[in-house]
């Protein structure tokens, strides 16, 4: 083969038999065994004599998509089997070695655009009753293209049909072209133990026309009902969600006039006000007064502690935590819990989880000396 090409030589002549290794399936067709001249089984093309030509190749250099590849271009000639002119095609020696040449590459049988590509399955099936396969019918691209519009028209003429729907389902045995302009989509449910079971049909034409069973109507009405169903039970929440946020907003807005015109007269507040600020000038030695401080009466004890922790540099400060620091010292006699020290006696907290409101639990702070209370914070 390299030999022809050098030459310019024919690679092969009118009634040669084409070799096992090169050409025999290059066309898709399957190829007729014969006896050769030595005796032994040779296969032939399908190609008849009349119809093909000799085989001549260029030594002008062809790229591949590989760059490393490059391949010598051949040029064969075919006659076509519809108005019987002879056309070019196009080979690659690679194509010839690896066997990947398609006579269906030249021959374009589609429709662009086709929506749900039932137009170009319609032609193909024309195509094959009426030429052949595809795969191995050589025809021109003139009369291809020629044999898609004839027929397009035609499925199109077809298609504005108000029976077409009827002729479907009448022809169900039918080997008519024309059924491939239709699609069937069945719809299904699964069950709970997971078998799917049919729900209707729809049937789709090429131009996008649909027809619907009654199983499909019915499967259609009851998921409009479910749909519009969960519609108001949404619209009945989404009334609820406002009702509830319009009562919240106004019970908010009422507890804040409330608030506002009652804060300041609380015994809460009159509490905090008294004994939480570190500015209040009262006598904390005074019995009565360390007896209302750690006995407070009809006061929130939540919001004291609220107040006292977020202010609680200040409220160690406070008249209110002098009283309690002198309370727990004068528990302990004045003296460290820890060594007996009474020098530089503090306030230590074994627990905070009543932080700000100390008094009422007593048992969570110590009186310790300042060395101890260090070593307590240590550990």
């Amino acid at each position: 083969m390299n030999k022809a090409l050098e030459d310019k030589m024919p690679l092969f002549h009118d009634g040669d038999y084409i070799d096992d290794d090169v050409l025999y399936d290059l066309f898709y067709a399957q190829p007729i065994l014969k006896d050769l001249p030595n005796g032994k089984k040779g296969l032939r093309t399908l190609i008849p004599r009349n119809d093909r030509n000799i085989l001549c190749a260029e030594l002008n250099g062809y790229m591949s998509n590989s760059p490393k590849d490059v391949f010598d271009k051949i040029y064969y000639t075919l006659r076509c089997k519809l108005c019987n002119k002879t056309f070019p095609v196009r080979i690659t020696k690679g194509q010839i070695i690896n066997r990947t040449f398609k006579i269906s590459n030249y021959i374009n049988i589609s429709v662009n655009p086709d929506r749900y590509y039932l137009f170009t399955k319609a032609l193909r099936e024309l195509y094959n009753i009426k030429y052949g396969n595809v795969y191995n019918t050589y025809v021109c691209k003139s009369c291809v293209e020629k044999f898609v519009s004839d027929t397009m028209q035609e499925a199109s003429e077809f298609l504005e049909r108000k029976d077409k729907f009827d002729w479907f389902l009448f022809h169900k045995n039918s080997d008519d072209w024309k059924r491939k302009l239709f699609r069937i989509e069945e719809a299904h449910f699964r069950l709970d133990n997971g078998k799917e079971i049919e729900d209707g049909k729809i049937y789709r034409a090429a131009n996008g026309d649909v027809w619907k069973d009654d199983k499909y109507n019915e499967r259609e009405k009851r998921e409009q009902e479910e749909l519009n169903h969960q519609r108001k039970l949404e619209e009945i929440r989404r009334q609820q969600k406002q009702n509830e946020e319009a009562e919240r907003e106004r019970t908010r807005k009422a507890n804040e006039l409330f608030l506002a015109s009652h804060q300041l007269n609380t015994p809460t507040q009159r509490y905090i006000d008294k004994f939480c600020n570190k500015d209040s000038d009262i006598d904390i030695t005074d019995k009565e007064i360390q007896r209302e401080a750690l006995s407070p009466e009809d006061v929130n004890y939540e919001a004291i502690q609220k107040h006292n922790s977020k202010l609680y540099r200040e409220y160690l400060q406070s008249p209110l935590w002098k009283i309690i620091s002198s309370k727990v010292k004068w528990n302990a006699n004045y003296r460290c819990e820890k060594c007996g020290s009474t020098k530089n006696l503090v306030t230590h907290h074994t627990s905070y989880e009543f932080k700000g409101i100390e008094f009422l639990a007593f048992h969570t702070l110590q009186c310790l000396c300042s060395k101890c209370h260090e070593k307590e914070h240590e550990k």
